[in-house]
């Protein structure tokens, strides 16, 4: 019996060992690489009535791990522009944790011509001197005043437009504008940069869009010191008091109200009564994770204001206050009170003398949290 117990056991695992090569095989797809034929269909699909020439001979990718000692790279060029090469090619790919795999075909062609059109367009004396190319190529610029906007608005747009009058062209790559420079966290807003595209690119989303001028480009720009200065309640070189009072009591009051024209903000209450939606009116309440209200932060500035709607009467500027908290403890917040760098545990506020952190080292607290309660006497209600 002992001994027909074991033949039993080792026919099951060389069951179930046929069974996972079986499910090894059958989840393989296209289980080897691509031929040149394969390629030559590929090009006909993919690059509808236009003329490209594919090298008879393949190589291999010049780095690569035991997986990929079979993939497969072939050359390939218009006829009418050989000088340009890019590439085709047949690599392995795996999805993990079910063993699924195979061989696929890819090009790099947009990114060849992308790279080529953006060398000869500055060879050939077109201004791109605000933007930066990273490692791929992508343009990049960031800013954190309206001095530069128009002038990289005009290269950028220039650029643009001579690109998509080139040869074999196609799309032209995401541009990247970034705020920058600024003494407080910018990454906290939503948005802090924004993608722009070629003028003749239909793209859908208000950050994936680019006008005939440079107005839009400027626009945007323009939305996100807004966005900044109003959100920390600080003064701008930019825009006056005027302005930003505008932007603010349009751009911020809807967060409160979690993007509805309500009367009262949703789930917070002050001595058993809802708030007003007035009461908030141009604070900065920004989402930094999850939805809703509970998710939302104020920053120190936001706060100060908030605590002097409220009545509790904080001695200093928005930059740098004390405030006597609905719990009756001494609260002091200051932008002064910390660096965004490296070593050093960020902003924080003082509670009867006890240093704490804004909220995840920032000078901001989350609206949902007991300590921006404490301060306030609003009660979240989630």
């Amino acid at each position: 019996m002992r001994g027909g117990v074991r033949v039993k056991r080792r026919y099951v695992w060389l069951w179930a060992g046929c069974l996972l090569l079986a499910l090894l095989v059958g989840c393989a797809q296209h289980g080897t690489p691509h031929s040149r034929r394969e390629v030559l269909e590929y090009v006909e699909e993919t690059f509808l009535g236009e003329d490209i020439v594919v090298s008879k001979q393949y190589t291999r990718p010049a780095e690569g791990d035991r997986f990929q000692e079979k993939d497969r790279l072939w050359d390939c060029w218009y006829a009418d522009m050989p000088q340009v090469v890019f590439h085709i090619g047949s690599r392995r790919w795996v999805i993990d944790p079910v063993p699924m795999w195979g061989y696929e075909l890819y090009n790099d062609r947009d990114r060849v011509f992308w790279n080529y059109h953006l060398e000869q367009y500055q060879t050939g004396g077109g201004s791109l001197e605000l933007w930066t190319s990273d490692e791929e190529g992508n343009l990049e610029w960031a800013f954190s005043s309206m001095e530069q906007v128009p002038q990289a608005a005009e290269q950028l747009l220039s650029f643009f437009r001579w690109y998509e009058e080139q040869p074999h062209a196609h799309w032209a790559d995401l541009a990247e504008v970034e705020l920058e420079g600024l003494p407080l966290p910018v990454h906290v807003l939503d948005p802090h940069h924004i993608y722009l595209h070629a003028p003749a690119r239909p793209v859908e989303g208000t950050r994936l869009s680019f006008a005939e001028d440079t107005a839009e480009l400027e626009a945007l720009c323009a939305g996100m010191l807004k966005a900044y200065f109003t959100y920390y309640r600080l003064p701008s070189p930019d825009f006056s008091q005027t302005e930003l009072d505008a932007y603010a009591a349009q751009a911020w009051t809807r967060a409160w109200t979690e993007g509805e024209e309500l009367q009262y903000v949703p789930r917070l209450w002050r001595d058993g009564k809802p708030i007003s939606a007035e009461l908030v009116v141009g604070i900065g309440a920004e989402k930094v994770a999850g939805s809703g209200l509970e998710f939302s932060y104020v920053s120190f500035g936001g706060l100060f204001e908030l605590v002097s709607r409220l009545g509790l009467e904080p001695e200093g500027t928005s930059e740098d206050f004390t405030v006597t908290g609905a719990d009756g403890a001494l609260y002091a917040f200051s932008y002064a009170s910390g660096r965004e760098r490296d070593g050093e545990d960020g902003w924080s506020y003082t509670r009867d003398g006890e240093r704490l952190k804004g909220r995840d080292g920032m000078p901001i607290l989350r609206i949902g949290g007991g300590e921006f309660q404490a301060v306030t006497g609003l009660e979240f209600r989630g």
